[in-house]
Parts: structure tokens; sequence; C-alpha cells
């Protein structure tokens, strides 16, 4: 008895594999649908906080308003992916940044062909850096160049902001890497002048600290600040370095 059981399972097993060769479904081409194209943006948020997703996408989704839609993914590790379907929707985030959600500042970085989220570098974020005090015929591209570079990696200059004469200010977009302190002035002069400093402003600045000048945190988390509890610790940075905003009165939770 027990032989025969074993030989209706192993009858019923090859029946089933001849089953799975011989069958299949055939899909007219008519039937289908090609893949959407997607641009994709992986990012994180400087913070050591929790970040509450639901709201987070809600926020950013209703600030960014894409044309065509996105797609906000939780990566885990603290990734995140944002899904356009349209380049010119992608390009207005890029362009519009940097982003912050409740105070905390999005790294992002564009997602390549065949590369593995987990994989990506995210520790660079374009701002837009107002310089000041530029002496007299300083304004050139390469100069403006030279001073992105210092920066940061120079990425392009605001063309209307060195059109005209008396300019408060020249504008450029700079890259700058988040693990660094953020650059306060620099001394620019002439062959065989003086030396002058050009002071910097950045836009839309988020959460830094006064202490040490890195983004992502305050002086009350500062680790200087925690390594000498008992000394009075120097503020070389401070709320000048935020460029004010004229543009908008009233900034809500996950504004610029």
């Amino acid at each position: 008895m027990a032989n025969t059981t074993t030989n209706l399972e192993e009858l019923y097993a090859r029946l089933a594999l001849e089953e799975e060769e011989n069958g299949g479904v055939v899909v007219g081409e008519e039937e289908v649908r090609p893949n959407r194209k997607t641009f994709v943006l992986v990012g994180r948020f400087l913070t050591e906080k929790n970040v509450n997703f639901n709201a987070m996408q809600n926020v950013l989704a209703s600030l960014w308003r894409p044309k065509e839609g996105v797609e906000i993914h939780d990566l885990g590790g603290q990734r995140y992916s944002f899904v356009f379907y349209h380049k010119l929707d992608l390009q207005k985030v890029l362009d519009g940044g940097p982003w912050t959600f409740e105070q905390s500042l999005l790294v992002s970085q564009c997602l390549q062909e065949n590369e593995e989220p987990h994989g990506v570098n995210l520790n660079r974020v374009d701002i837009w850096v107002q310089i000041y005090d530029l002496p007299n015929g300083f304004i050139s591209e390469k100069i403006l160049q030279s001073i992105g570079q210092y920066i940061g990696v120079f990425v392009k200059t605001d063309p209307a902001s060195t059109n005209g004469m008396w300019k408060t200010y020249v504008r450029i977009r700079v890259s700058i890497d988040v693990g660094t302190p953020l650059k306060r002035r620099m001394k620019i002069k002439r062959t065989g002048g003086d030396w002058s400093w050009v002071n910097f402003k950045y836009e839309r600045l988020s959460t830094f600290c006064f202490v040490c000048g890195l983004l992502g945190h305050s002086e009350r988390d500062c680790g200087i600040v925690y390594a000498n509890p008992d000394k009075e610790i120097d503020r070389a940075y401070g709320t000048w370095l935020r460029a004010p905003n004229k543009n908008v009165r009233n900034q809500n939770i996950g504004a610029k």
C-alpha cells in the first residue's frame, strides 16, 4: 500500500511538471503596455530624529505639486526614493531646493540607470550663496567660479545678480559637502594690491551649528560642546549666515 501511494505521488509530481513545461499564456502585442519612464531621486534627511514618513510625503508632495505626480517610498536605512514621471517635475524640484522637513535638510541625488539606491553617496546639497563686498571690477565669471570652488563645487551664476550697476550682492549656485563646515568669508585681492574680505550668506539655510559650522545639528547637540562641558565655547558662526528671505513671509513646516 505504501509503495502504491508513493508511485501515485511521483506520477502526480511528473504530471505537474509537464503541465508547467507545456502550459503558458500568450499575450498579444496590443495588450503589452510599455513601462512608464521614471526619474528618481534618492535622499535622506540630515537629522538623527525619526522622520514621520506619512507626514513627510504629504508635505513634500503638496509643496512640489508635480504635474505628472510623484511616488515616495521608504527604502529603509533612513533613505527614501522620490519617483517622478516627467523630467520637468524632477528639474523643478532640483532647481527649487534645498528642501527641508521639520527644519531637517533633504540631501538627495539623482539615481542613474542600473544604480543601486543604497549605494548612492548622499553627502552634497546645492544651495544659492549670496556674495557680499566684492571689490569693484571683480564680478566676472572666472572670479565667481573661483569663489564657488572655495565654498564647495561651483554650479552656476545667477545672471540677474550680475547685470547692471550697484548690486548689493552676487548669487552663485554651489554644491556643498554637508560633512564640512560652512564657509563664512574669503580673502581676495588684485595682484600687488591689498587683501579684501568677501562675505557669504546662504539662502534657505536649514539647521546648523554656531560652534562647528556643520549642517544638521544645533550647538546644543554639538560634539565640541559635549567634549568641553565646563568651558566657555566660542561661537564662530551665527544667524548672519542666513540670507534674508524676502519672498516668503510665513514659513510653514516643510518650507524651502
